[in-house]
């Protein structure tokens, strides 16, 4: 192999190596990601049913009555950003995902990691694509996109500012 080809390969192999994946840590009701710092909800369907983001019963609602409740003994929870989902699904698609296999989507790689009732659905995050939109993650395949707020999604809580 020639010394120019080598340098790259070596380059790209520590690039890998330098890349912070998720190094989750489970308790009782959360799970810890050691290198972003982030509080996830082990349970990916605490509510139980999809949520609205405004009317009766809505996102924010569930939110403040999980703080309310000091749930797994923090009050800070909230909805996840676009990003800290992203690195959620990057992860479990890194762990290997063909769209043609259902037991490597990222739902299914996320309930082996150790969640539980990780939907195979779409997800609410925070970030906001313009007034009427809303990105949102789904754990079939993987993708994120801005939609319009008007329907039910999951909610999967999280807490902590996401950076080390």
């Amino acid at each position: 192999m020639n010394r120019p080809l080598l340098l790259f390969c070596l380059a790209l192999f520590l690039v890998g190596c330098s890349a912070a994946k998720p190094n989750f840590v489970f308790m009782e009701k959360a799970a810890v990601d050691q290198n972003t710092g982030l509080y996830w909800a082990k349970n990916a369907n605490m509510p139980g049913h999809q949520l609205i983001w405004r009317g009766d019963d809505n996102v924010y609602e569930f939110i403040k009555r999980l703080n309310e409740s000091n749930y797994a003994g923090y009050a800070d929870w909230r909805v996840p950003t676009k990003n800290e989902l992203a690195v959620l699904i990057d992860y479990a698609m890194s762990m290997g995902y063909e769209q043609e296999k259902m037991s490597t989507w990222p739902y299914q790689k996320l309930r082996l990691l150790g969640f539980s009732d990780v939907r195979d659905y779409e997800y609410w995050t925070s970030s906001r694509q313009s007034p009427e939109e809303i990105w949102i993650a789904d754990l079939t395949n993987g993708k994120i996109a801005p939609k319009k707020e008007d329907k039910p999604y999951y909610l999967w809580p999280v807490r902590g500012n996401g950076s080390r």
